[in-house]
């Protein structure tokens, strides 16, 4: 049963935020109202670091608790469609995660489409994971984890380093991943279009951020680093997957990880009842138990 703070919060969003999304028609209105918004919603924490880390083509930020002194880190791809990037929002969900696992978070701000499409965001985590190589840091001591578009380019990143023999990290998780970018409304993308407080099915939205995360080359939607439920499992690291019960995405978390698991990676999926998407971004009580779930997870795999 969902708290009655995140049960308001579904309301106001189904009211509010649902029909907006739906009625954008471009990226620049998305952009200006999305970050006004977004990076609002929930304040970096009081005693975090935050520090610049910039890669050859994006920036990426330091988040950690102050006066920590670990060498666990968190590699974390924010989500945003493809095309969106809130900052704000980002690092204090990152900082949570890192405080509650005792790490550092390495946020990446990827390059964005329609400017930049696949691969550049893609290359952009690539980098970032070798740089983290490049400084020292233990393939044995990284996680890698991101929400939404930030899921996808997670388990895309763990195919390409996987594939080009590289080490890998020590373990991933995905909150609220989309998974298939292939324009279909099967199972949840039609089943929950009603119950989602947030997401529509992004195919029938004015602006399809799918589209422009390839530049229009819709044969890439069969890539696996560009819709992973496609990709080979095998060889990957433990994973682990949260979503909501009545998001459009359940299906892509679900099926990623069957997916996993016939190919014999380790695998699991934490459905959370009634849950909108990526809530971990919000002041919620099952936020906090959320994030407590993955630093156990991020523990498990990277202890002390």
């Amino acid at each position: 049963m969902p708290s009655s703070k995140s049960a308001v919060l579904s309301t106001l969003m189904r009211m509010a935020i649902k029909p907006s999304f739906a009625a954008i028609k471009n990226v620049d209105d998305l952009r200006s109202g999305g970050v006004k918004f977004f990076d609002r919603v929930s304040p970096l924490e009081r005693g975090m670091t935050v520090e610049k880390a910039p890669l050859t083509h994006c920036e990426a930020d330091w988040v950690y608790p102050d006066k920590i002194k670990t060498d666990r880190v968190v590699l974390y791809v924010p989500g945003g469609a493809f095309v969106l990037r809130t900052p704000g929002l980002h690092r204090a969900l990152a900082g949570r995660i890192a405080k509650s696992a005792h790490a550092r978070a390495l946020v990446v701000f990827y390059r964005l489409a329609p400017e930049h499409p696949f691969p550049a965001a893609l290359e952009d985590c690539i980098e970032a994971y070798e740089r983290l190589l490049a400084d020292g840091v233990a393939p044995s001591r990284i996680i890698v984890g991101g929400d939404s578009a930030g899921g996808n380019l997670t388990l895309a990143l763990l195919f390409e380093l996987r594939d080009r023999g590289r080490p890998l990290p020590a373990g991933a998780f995905a909150l609220s991943p989309v998974t298939d970018l292939r324009p279909h409304l099967r199972g949840s993308r039609t089943t929950n279009q009603q119950a989602d407080p947030m997401l529509s099915s992004l195919y029938k939205s004015r602006l399809d951020f799918h589209g422009l995360y390839v530049a229009g080359k819709t044969k890439l939607f069969d890539d696996p680093r560009v819709s992973p439920v496609l990709g080979d499992f095998s060889g990957l690291p433990p994973m682990m997957f949260q979503v909501g019960s009545t998001e459009i995405l359940l299906d892509d978390s679900c099926l990623a990880v069957e997916q996993a698991r016939r190919a014999g990676a380790s695998a699991a999926v934490e459905v959370w009842a009634d849950m909108p998407h990526v809530w971990h971004g919000w002041n919620l009580p099952e936020s906090k138990r959320a994030i407590s779930h993955i630093s156990d997870f991020i523990r498990q795999h990277c202890p002390s």
